[in-house]
């Protein structure tokens, strides 16, 4: 079985192994922020599984190993700058332009009629809105200021490399109480088709934002730092 590396940066395990990703958000560890913490470090604090999750991670490892290299993607470190701005934009940034105003549309309509009977929504809906402000200013950045230079390999914004990695990091800390107040998107007893269609869409929020943070901090802007 092949050997999972706990002392490579966890940034670095899902930049070579993508297989990994679905490992590490089974067990709701963060692979994004904070990528040049060890695997170790990062497991150890956000799962209580550990033992568990490097069973399943080798075992990804192995079946990922057995699939000819004719037949793999590229990886992400593989494409160009130009290209990685371009695939943030098409997938990630243009899911996040769709879907945030639908999951606060969502968000709103599950307020109102379960509230009553679940006082964490409350939280839900305030840390959500901040966060869909955020995310909405921290787009336009990145679209107007940095990518563009980015695409020109130009190396001159390391300072706002630096502000734009911080707001993730603040992001970071809302997904992960996201996560917390939601219980792991697990749906009370009473919740009808909106409240599960809600968890549903945060459960996608959370994966594709991990996976955009992913790529810009632990890929495209190490190549800039």
């Amino acid at each position: 079985m092949k050997k999972f590396n706990i002392n490579q940066t966890i940034g670095e395990s899902v930049t070579v192994h993508p297989e990994l990703v679905k490992i590490y958000m089974d067990y709701g560890v963060d692979f994004c922020c904070g990528g040049d913490r060890t695997v170790k470090e990062a497991v150890e604090k956000d799962t209580d599984k550990v033992e568990e999750l490097i069973l399943d991670a080798e075992k990804a490892l192995e079946e990922a190993s057995m699939v000819s290299v004719e037949s793999k993607n590229l990886k992400l470190s593989d494409l160009s700058s130009e290209q990685l701005v371009n695939r943030i934009l098409s997938k990630h940034h243009s899911y996040l332009k769709k879907e945030l105003p639908v999951i606060s549309n969502l968000m709103s309509k599950v307020l109102m009629v379960h509230g009553e009977n679940h006082e964490e929504l409350f939280e839900i809906h305030k840390l959500f809105g901040q966060l869909k402000t955020d995310l909405e200013s921290h787009l336009v950045k990145e679209e107007v200021m940095l990518f563009p230079k980015l695409k020109e390999n130009d190396s001159s914004s390391k300072s706002l490399i630096i502000e734009l990695e911080d707001e993730h990091d603040v992001a970071g800390d809302a997904l992960h109480i996201l996560t917390e107040l939601t219980d792991h998107f697990t749906l009370p007893e009473d919740a009808c088709s909106s409240y599960e269609m809600l968890y549903e869409k945060f459960k996608t929020f959370v994966s594709d934002m991990y996976m955009h943070v992913h790529t810009e901090n632990n890929i495209l802007f190490k190549r800039f730092a």
